[in-house]
């Protein structure tokens, strides 16, 4: 009998949260269960609306599918029920994968789930298995920290990855669009794209179209980004600072709903300037700090 694949530390936690038992459902010449896992039809799965995977390699898919063919599927999906079937949480390459290869039915492991668990379950075993890109992976943590309420210490328990590692890969989330196509179109590197993150949109992308026109190394950009002045590039005059200290700028400014700036040393000490505008603004933001 073959081992299925363990699952990540967060994926397994979350799954052993529901309380709902495959032997528990009903079943049908459809739904055949052994062992927990039941045989379904592929066409009765949608897939999930909170999958942060966006791009699929038709080639690998096609690949994977005939692997599937040749020594079968070696691990189930997992799928929530719904009116019409089911909703698709984990698994969505095999799911269309075996689409490729004109399966008609698929393994998989029905659980409970509401909107949140299904999008965080979803997240979790996209990330844990490294089948993100950059961008994709730095969207789904977003969402994670601003529509579920997590921090980046809940985040990274939940992956199973440093609280900087998390950090870092949603600073990237302050990219221009442009800049992030060009990460995800392979035409730059991740060095490229951090050494841009403190300049305006604007910036990033004259600076980043410049780097792939003349081919230039990541030192190269970082040398201009650094420095005060594009001379050779677009004349543009940018104030710099320490990467960190501008995302936590960006971050504060976001919860406090105020325009707000970070003074800081080499040695860490500084000043945070808060600016409004009325009274009333400034109650609230108290308000906000007390949360």
């Amino acid at each position: 009998m073959r081992k299925r694949k363990a699952l990540g530390s967060g994926l397994e936690a979350l799954l052993s949260t529901t309380s709902e038992s495959v032997q528990d459902q009903p079943s049908s010449k459809s739904d055949q269960q052994i062992n927990g896992i039941i045989n379904i039809p592929i066409d009765k799965i949608s897939r999930n609306p909170s999958q942060p995977r966006k791009n699929f390699s038709e080639e690998a898919l096609s690949a994977m599918g005939e692997t599937i063919k040749l020594v079968g599927q070696l691990q189930p999906i997992i799928v929530k029920k719904t009116k019409d079937g089911y909703e698709l949480i984990a698994g969505e390459r095999r799911w269309r994968a075996m689409q490729t290869i004109r399966s008609e039915m698929i393994q998989a492991v029905v659980i409970e789930s509401d909107q949140k668990q299904s999008a965080i379950k979803a997240i979790v075993e996209n990330v844990q298995r490294e089948q993100l890109n950059a961008i994709e992976e730095c969207e789904a943590l977003n969402k994670l920290y601003s529509e579920y309420g997590m921090n980046h210490d809940d985040i990274a328990k939940f992956v199973g990855k440093s609280r900087s590692h998390i950090t870092n890969i949603m600073r990237l989330n302050s990219l221009s669009e442009f800049v992030k196509s060009k990460l995800m179109q392979g035409l730059i590197e991740m060095g490229h794209a951090r050494s841009v993150l403190t300049l305006s949109h604007k910036e990033q992308e004259q600076l980043i179209r410049s780097a792939i026109a003349k081919k230039m190394s990541v030192r190269q950009i970082e040398k201009i980004a650094q420095s005060k002045q594009f001379d050779h590039v677009h004349n543009i005059v940018k104030k710099t600072k320490n990467p960190d200290t501008a995302f936590l700028e960006r971050e504060l400014t976001d919860i406090l709903g105020a325009k707000t700036k970070i003074t800081a040393s080499a040695k860490g000490k500084g000043t945070i300037n808060i600016r409004f505008t009325s009274i009333d603004e400034l109650q609230g933001i108290i308000k906000k700090i007390k949360k």
